[in-house]
């Protein structure tokens, strides 16, 4: 953690830490003094990796919109339908996924409503490291690879910069996070791999 001197001349602290572990719990880590974000390091299981690098591009679900948390499942059930995907055992572990994350992040921030996107995309989405203009941010990547995250202060350092797991999941204090400490975390999306095509990334923005 950081003292850094306001413009006022009022000490104030810059979370930058990053909490990570093996059980689902650690992302209530994220209200800790200091953290900036916390990961639930998982992996998906292989036969749900196989499916969906196997579907076509074309075939990958998207999704944009605003729903109470109950409704999550339903929203990403509609998707997949409209991508044309069949009903499956591993399209029920999807959308049964996003749901339980939806609702673990309902559990973590005491929201209700929240906005889910599902982003398909080949190329870099957001190339430049950035902290975005919300409160927090869940990103869990299913296909391709991780997002890239560094303390802001370690931006000119390469070495510092680490990824997040395929299939972890990740809360990312942003801009607009309340209390008295400045978020000092960035990330941005990672460099594109031709070899596992496009990047499915699920996004969860919790709605006061």
């Amino acid at each position: 953690m950081t003292i850094l001197e306001a413009m006022d001349d009022t000490p104030y602290r810059v979370a930058s830490d990053v909490m990570s572990g093996p059980e689902p719990e650690i992302l209530a880590d994220i209200h800790l003094r200091g953290v900036a974000a916390s990961i639930w390091n998982r992996t998906c299981e292989p036969a749900f990796v196989d499916w969906i690098d196997g579907l076509p591009v074309e075939s990958l679900p998207e999704l944009r919109t605003t729903v109470p948390v109950h409704l999550a499942e339903a929203a990403a059930i509609a998707a997949c339908e409209q991508a044309k995907i069949p009903s499956s055992s591993e399209r029920d572990i999807l959308t049964g996924d996003i749901a339980a994350l939806a609702m673990m992040l309902s559990k973590t921030l005491d929201v209700r409503q929240m906005r889910i996107r599902l982003d398909v995309s080949d190329e870099m989405m957001c190339p430049k490291f950035h902290m975005d203009n919300v409160p927090a941010r869940l990103l869990c990547t299913y296909r391709g690879p991780g997002t890239d995250y560094v303390p802001q202060e370690d931006l000119s350092e390469p070495s510092r910069i680490k990824s997040v797991k395929r299939g972890a999941v990740a809360l990312f204090r942003g801009s607009a996070w309340s209390g008295e400490e400045r978020t000092g975390l960035l990330h941005r999306s990672p460099a594109v791999d031709e070899s596992v095509g496009a990047r499915l990334l699920l996004v969860i923005d919790p709605i006061d």
